[in-house]
Order: C-alpha cells, then sequence, then structure tokens
C-alpha cells in the first residue's frame, strides 16, 4: 500500500514538473522602489530599479494588488518584490513583500 502511495506522489510530481503551464501562467518576481499605492491600495506602481534583473522593461511597472497576499505594507520609497502573473494587458501580484522594512535576521 506504501508503494502505491509513494507511486501516487512521484508520478503527480512527474506531470507539475513537465511544463504543464503554459508560458503565459508562468509566474515572474519584479523587484524596485515603490512610486505609488494608488486605488486604496488596489494598485502598485514600481520603478524598475533593477533593468537587467526585471522581466518587465521600461522605467516603471504597475501590479494589481486585488488578489494578493502582502506582507508589510509598502510606502513610497521602500524596495518591493512582487510575484505576479502577467494577465492579457495586466500584473496581477501574487505575493508583495516589502524588502525595506522586511528584517531577515530574524529566525
Amino acid at each position: 500500500m506504501k508503494k502505491i502511495g509513494l507511486l501516487g506522489i512521484l508520478l503527480t510530481a512527474l506531470v507539475l514538473n513537465t511544463g504543464c503551464l503554459s508560458k503565459d501562467e508562468e509566474s515572474h518576481v519584479y523587484q524596485g522602489v515603490c512610486l505609488a499605492l494608488t486605488d486604496g491600495g488596489k494598485t502598485l506602481v514600481l520603478a524598475n530599479s533593477q533593468p537587467k534583473l526585471n522581466p518587465i522593461k521600461g522605467d516603471k511597472a504597475t501590479f494589481d494588488l486585488s488578489k494578493a497576499k502582502v506582507g508589510l505594507a509598502p510606502d513610497v520609497g521602500n524596495i518591493i518584490r512582487v510575484a505576479y502573473f502577467a494577465e492579457k494587458d495586466k500584473n496581477v501580484a501574487i505575493k508583495v513583500m516589502n524588502v525595506s522594512k522586511q528584517d531577515l535576521r530574524k529566525k
């Protein structure tokens, strides 16, 4: 019985790892300085402070935070890291991390 359970887990991992997600459904990460938080905290605008690393080109990027899990609240001037999906004409954030306020030495 344990072998069947292990085989199921391995098959599930294999299926998930073989590229079942299309390129449009893959998540991306963007990091930049917060320029604005608008629409009652639903839209975040970040400056492209790392153009070589960020997948979105241009001076700034806008993210929809309506479905996002937000850690410490972003303020203008803070360094923010966003995990997001690109949907049609907008970037939908999944998670938002305030790098400026995060204490990585805890734990």
